[in-house]
């Protein structure tokens, strides 16, 4: 039936052959699925970009290809979950570059801190997911570092209702399991990180639990050999919510 539907979508609305080609050929990513996984990417990809708003409010051009870039590399996290873990995402807007952002925390104490920084995406609890043009060029291509995959991460996250790094999880992957894991994981990159240890995973981990889930999601898909070996059961945690093993471990 899943198949069935598959050729009945995607005949509806074909991808032109030479886009589809390119769409591969830039995203190394992609090299390790097999042609049916492939096939239902480009199903997806497809639904998301008619289900989806795509909006440049600086009047570039957004052409087919980056289109399919955001999707396809949006899609690989749900290939075995299905586009409704996306319900809750409607709007993609797509800037030229990096922005600059205010940010404002109140600490503990009381006292509130404000900074300035720049990002490459931005993910609104109940808004759009806020992408850099520059970016998502640069991602794809098995470096560990993928903002499309980051931002997507942070929807997933928000599926058990709030983006606290876990999103919500089946039946066989039990939340005790999950916070024990993530948790555990979570203090020693943080230990880690304070102390200037040598790391092979970006520091920018260890702002919270949920930017801890985005980052290490981006190394599951992009790098999984290096969450593998830096988090062994963080990226079996992975693979049984993905329902992937990028790495090749027969673990899914």
């Amino acid at each position: 039936m899943r198949n069935g539907k598959r050729r009945s979508y995607t005949g509806k609305h074909p991808v032109d052959e030479s886009l589809w080609k390119w769409v591969k050929g830039s995203h190394p990513i992609l090299a390790r699925l097999n042609p049916e996984e492939l096939e239902s990417l480009k199903e997806l990809a497809v639904r998301f970009i008619r289900k989806k708003t795509f909006e440049n409010p600086e009047g570039m051009t957004l052409g087919e290809e980056m289109k399919y870039s955001i999707a396809v590399q949006a899609c690989l996290p749900v290939l075995y979950l299905g586009l409704e873990w996306y319900d809750n995402w409607h709007t993609v807007v797509v800037v030229p570059k990096s922005f600059r952002q205010q940010h404002q925390v109140r600490d503990a104490a009381g006292v509130v801190h404000e900074w300035s920084e720049r990002d490459v995406g931005e993910s609104w609890d109940k808004g759009p997911v806020v992408l850099s043009l520059e970016d998502v060029e640069d991602s794809g291509w098995c470096d560990g570092d993928n903002v499309v995959i980051h931002e997507a991460a942070h929807r997933l996250d928000l599926t058990d209702g709030e983006m606290n790094g876990r999103p919500e999880l089946p039946r066989d992957l039990p939340a005790k399991r999950w916070f024990d894991v993530m948790s555990s994981a979570f203090a020693d990159f943080s230990r880690r990180v304070e102390k200037g240890k040598r790391i092979r995973i970006d520091e920018y981990a260890a702002e919270n639990d949920a930017e801890f889930f985005a980052v290490l999601t981006e190394y599951f898909f992009e790098t999984p050999g290096v969450l593998l070996t830096s988090y062994p059961e963080v990226y079996e945690l992975f693979s049984i919510f993905y329902r992937q093993d990028p790495a090749g471990t027969g673990n899914r």
